[in-house]
């Protein structure tokens, strides 16, 4: 029995945006890793959750900040070989590539850039078009894993849906992903995966063998499933929602296109509402000015009456 108090860990890292993977959703990424492995490395492990579900004699690698959290791993994992301290600011493992990755990295976190008299200073970011947001760490991890990732190797990642389509600096890294021919499946979560949250989630399945320019886009609630070309990607301006590749015929059939388009409306409200969210929390923990973010929204909001 471990001597730290899970209940109390999970409400700590809860507002940090950093959620437990319920043994259901473990089993779930790890049915996406469909290579023979030996090793498997998670980049930010918390309690060892995802690294469990892979049978015993699979070495397993991983890093997380809080000791607490790293010692559960160490307890609970058989063959473990685990490193405490900061995945993007102190990396471990640096002289190894995995041909598994898992992963289930806090979302939208923000983090420090490496840059240093406007250049990047590391490795894991020097070849992207630009860094992820200060406010932002997801695509931070993504270029980690990639980093970190054999050639023949296979990447299976939890993320907020919000690095699907956001735009700016993420929008270019995204592309740049794409065009890369890493990404081969995006798979939607529908909420209530998590014991700690309700909010819906995506899979990403990265490769970097990958036979075919194609991706597979998943949704998980229904099965339905619709695989697009590059070509397709791209003129969805690299856009990665599962809704814009996956429609349901019925519904299709049904909605007129004034009703599609007021779906699309209510859609884009609640993605700007979890962005919202996502950036309270932020400024709650980092002490940053909320209403001044959301005097700019105002404002923004406000320009478009007169335009």
């Amino acid at each position: 029995m471990s001597k730290f108090n899970l209940k109390s860990i999970k409400e700590e890292f809860k507002a940090k945006g950093i959620f437990y993977t319920t043994n259901e959703l473990a089993l779930l990424i790890k049915s996406f890793v469909d290579i023979e492995i030996e090793e498997v490395y998670d980049p930010t492990c918390g309690d060892g959750s995802l690294l469990s579900v892979f049978d015993d004699n699979v070495k397993k690698y991983g890093q997380e900040i809080n000791d607490h959290q790293l010692k559960i791993a160490e307890e609970r994992l058989i063959n473990f070989n685990g490193f405490c301290g900061d995945t993007l600011k102190n990396p471990f493992f640096t002289d190894k590539k995995f041909k598994c990755i898992v992963g289930n990295p806090p979302f939208s976190i923000a983090w420090e850039q490496p840059i240093l008299n406007g250049f990047f200073t590391d490795e894991r970011f020097k070849d992207v078009p630009a860094l992820p947001p200060k406010s932002k760490a997801d695509y931070a991890f993504i270029l980690h894993i990639l980093h970190y990732l054999a050639e023949d190797g296979i990447a299976v990642v939890l993320n907020f849906p919000g690095i699907l389509y956001r735009g700016n600096s993420e929008g270019q890294i995204r592309r740049w992903i794409v065009e890369k021919n890493y990404i081969e499946k995006v798979i939607r979560i529908p909420g209530k995966q998590f014991v700690d949250t309700t909010i819906e989630t995506c899979l990403i399945v990265f490769r970097k063998n990958k036979s075919t320019t194609d991706i597979e886009f998943i949704n998980s609630e229904n099965g339905k499933s619709y695989t697009a070309s590059f070509e397709e990607v791209k003129s969805n301006d690299f856009v990665l929602s599962v809704s814009a590749f996956v429609v349901d015929e019925k519904e299709e059939i049904k909605h007129n296109p004034i009703e599609l388009q007021e779906n699309a409306r209510k859609g884009m409200i609640k993605k700007i509402k979890a962005d919202i969210e996502i950036d309270k929390m932020i400024c709650e923990l980092e002490g940053y000015n909320f209403k001044e973010y959301l005097d700019e929204i105002q404002t923004l909001v406000r320009s478009y009456y007169h335009a």
